[in-house]
């Protein structure tokens, strides 16, 4: 199976000048390959070992000169140079090979988005299937994290009614709601963190796979994730520790203004210092939330260690945060829409089923129908978001291949690994 992204560094191959072919499984490097030159002297693209590259359409041999539309080289006037980002004003890319879901040059929102939802159609079965049995499995902790608490109170509550119960059992109720509710959480937050992070991997394989043009299945997927499980739960675990490190900043001012106690002086003074606080270190949080976006897609696809993956992703978003966060916050709004749209309509036929069904749910008997069926709706919706997981995960996985086709020259050896 072709994996272009632990190969060495793509600039030693700069299949522009079309001078070398990467060395395969420890071989030595290859010898030039002839190519045919693009359009206005742009770089050709160098096809498998021992053939030519292949080249823009229209052009034709070495040193013929065929019609061509018209194409801006990168520095003629109507077209600025890249930046450091990578990232220029006007495209100078008229043409480019398509193996996969996107042609492989810098992406625009446009291609973002056509590119995640053609993944979404060539690959399915790992795209949509495997995420509706991590969400199944996520909204069956998520409903065992809400009952638990709430058979627990009802059984506090039904003992603090009761006259004869003594005070032990009334202590070991209230003892027994506060275990479960812990646990409840904690088994929640755990599973989730797990899943999430195995399903980041799978899609973000199955989608760098569809960029060269194949289709993988999931044994397939999960057979390249396996061995860098552990890295990727260390990358998202270092990344959730760095945005959270800074709101923790205002956890505890919180609890330290409520243990200086409501109207004293040190109250105000801290109740005021995080009222002030609030905003820049949310900001920051979010910050960093985008510079460590793609390091648990370097922990799978450019197998590196925890603490390479954070650092690689923070050196892929330098000088484009700004269009990184544009990015991050338009899919989150289109994702948000959608997903909000069908969790409205699944409260919007949970009520009509709650108060046509069970009558009122403050009447006392109806009180176990009403926790279960608020139970199974929280999972309903959970479940619900399976349909646009995958659409984010796309996304996001061809915005880490934008990054590097921008900065690194990585088109021409992605175009290479697709005709393996």
């Amino acid at each position: 199976m072709s994996s272009p992204w632990t190969s060495p560094d793509p600039t030693q191959y700069d299949l522009g000048h079309a001078d070398a072919v990467p060395p395969q499984n420890g071989q030595a490097a290859q010898a030039p390959q002839p190519a045919y030159p693009g359009p206005s002297g742009q770089p050709a693209y160098p096809g498998p070992s021992g053939q030519p590259a292949f080249a823009p359409p229209g052009a034709g041999p070495a040193g013929v000169a065929a019609p061509q539309p018209a194409y801006a080289a990168p520095d003629t006037p109507g077209n600025s140079a890249p930046t450091a980002s990578g990232y220029s004003q006007a495209s100078t890319w008229s043409w480019a090979p398509k193996p996969g879901i996107i042609p492989l040059r810098p992406l625009t929102l446009t291609d973002l988005f056509s590119g995640s939802f053609s993944a979404l159609r060539k690959n399915h079965s790992v795209l949509f299937g495997f995420t509706i049995i991590v969400m199944t499995v996520v909204a069956l902790l998520s409903l065992a994290g809400t009952m638990l608490p709430l058979f627990s109170f009802t059984s506090l509550m039904s003992n603090d009614l009761d006259p004869q119960a003594s005070s032990k059992a009334l202590l070991d109720s209230a003892y027994l709601s506060v275990v479960s509710t812990i646990v409840g959480y904690i088994a929640l937050l755990a599973g989730s963190f797990l899943a999430g992070t195995v399903l980041d991997g799978v899609l973000s394989v199955a989608v760098s796979q569809l960029v060269i043009g194949k289709k993988i299945t999931f044994k397939q997927s999960w057979a390249l994730v396996k061995p860098r499980l552990w890295s990727m739960l260390g990358a998202s675990f270092l990344s959730m520790l760095a945005v959270g490190s800074p709101l923790l900043v205002l956890v505890i001012l919180f609890f330290m203004s409520l243990y200086s106690g409501p109207g004293s002086d040190a109250f105000f003074s801290l109740f005021g210092l995080l009222l002030a606080l609030s905003v820049p270190v949310v900001l920051a949080s979010y910050v960093i939330s985008i510079r460590f976006l793609y390091a648990p897609v370097c922990a799978v696809l450019e197998e590196k260690g925890p603490i390479e993956a954070v650092k690689r992703s923070w050196a892929l978003t330098s000088g484009s945060f700004w269009v990184t966060l544009g990015r991050v916050i338009l899919i989150n709004v289109v994702v948000g829409f959608i997903a909000g749209l069908i969790v409205q309509v699944i409260g919007i036929i949970a009520a009509i089923v709650m108060f046509t069904i069970l009558g009122d749910p403050s009447d006392p008997s109806n009180v176990w129908s009403t926790i279960i069926l608020y139970g199974v709706i929280s999972a309903l919706q959970m479940l619900a978001y399976s349909l646009v997981v995958p659409i984010l995960a796309a996304y996001q996985t061809l915005m880490y291949v934008d990054e590097k086709i921008r900065k690194e020259n990585f088109a021409p050896l992605l175009a290479h690994a697709s005709q393996g």
